[in-house]
This record gives C-alpha cells, sequence and structure tokens, in this order.
C-alpha cells in the first residue's frame, strides 16, 4: 500500500512484486558465500521518494560486506570537485566504494538493474 498526502504515485505493476521480497534472503552461489538481501516498505510519496518506496536491495559477501546495493535512504552528489550537487530524488546505488545516482524507472527495472550488477559481480 503506497501513503499519500498531496503527492501520488503512479502505479507501477512491479511494486507490489517488489514489495513481497521484504524479508527476504538468498544465496545466490553455489558455495553460499554471496548472499541477496531486499528491504522494501511503502511509504508517503515525497520529492524524495516520489515512487512511494522505500528500498535496499543488497548483495553481500561472506563477512557481511556490501558489494552491491541499490537503495534510496539518502541523497547523494552528483559531479565532482567543489561543484558537486545533492541529488533531489535519493535513488543511487553503489558498486563496491563507488556512489551514483541511480534514475529510477519502475520497480521492475530496478529489480532487473539490480540483478546484472550482481550477475556482474558473481
Amino acid at each position: 500500500m503506497l501513503l499519500t498526502s498531496g503527492m501520488t504515485a503512479k502505479k507501477d505493476r512491479g511494486t507490489d512484486n517488489l514489495l513481497a521480497l521484504n524479508g527476504d534472503r538468498y544465496f545466490v552461489d553455489e558455495k553460499g558465500v554471496f548472499e541477496v538481501v531486499f528491504k522494501v516498505v511503502g511509504v508517503e510519496v515525497t520529492p524524495q521518494m516520489p515512487h512511494g518506496l522505500k528500498y535496499t536491495l543488497m548483495l553481500l559477501n561472506a563477512k557481511g560486506d556490501r558489494i552491491v546495493c541499490f537503495d534510496n535512504a539518502h541523497a547523494v552528489k552528483k559531479g565532482s570537485g567543489p561543484g558537486k550537487k545533492r541529488t533531489k530524488q535519493y535513488d543511487h546505488k553503489h558498486i563496491g566504494n563507488r556512489v551514483t545516482p541511480y534514475d529510477f524507472k519502475d520497480a521492475l527495472t530496478l529489480l532487473e538493474d539490480f540483478w546484472a550488477e550482481v550477475d556482474k559481480r558473481l
């Protein structure tokens, strides 16, 4: 369920699928070294979260180190040098130690993009 106050989120056919993954954890390699973790909840629609979702999709190694993470927990800086600006929307991805803005299109694309990054690392 998406909560709104004055703003409305466009209904996305993959939203229910993404929300259903909340709390799921999967080992994604034969040795049980790499684990994928999903945290997804519906939230109030805001300029920072216009899709009405708060999410964290992570690939962790055996030590619990984050290898890949797509989330929207905070704003990120875009650009380089002293002219960096914080993004209005919070969607971004962590690949290793690098953080870059993520262009959220819809829930299914988010899942596809996340799994593509996971596949590159495995």
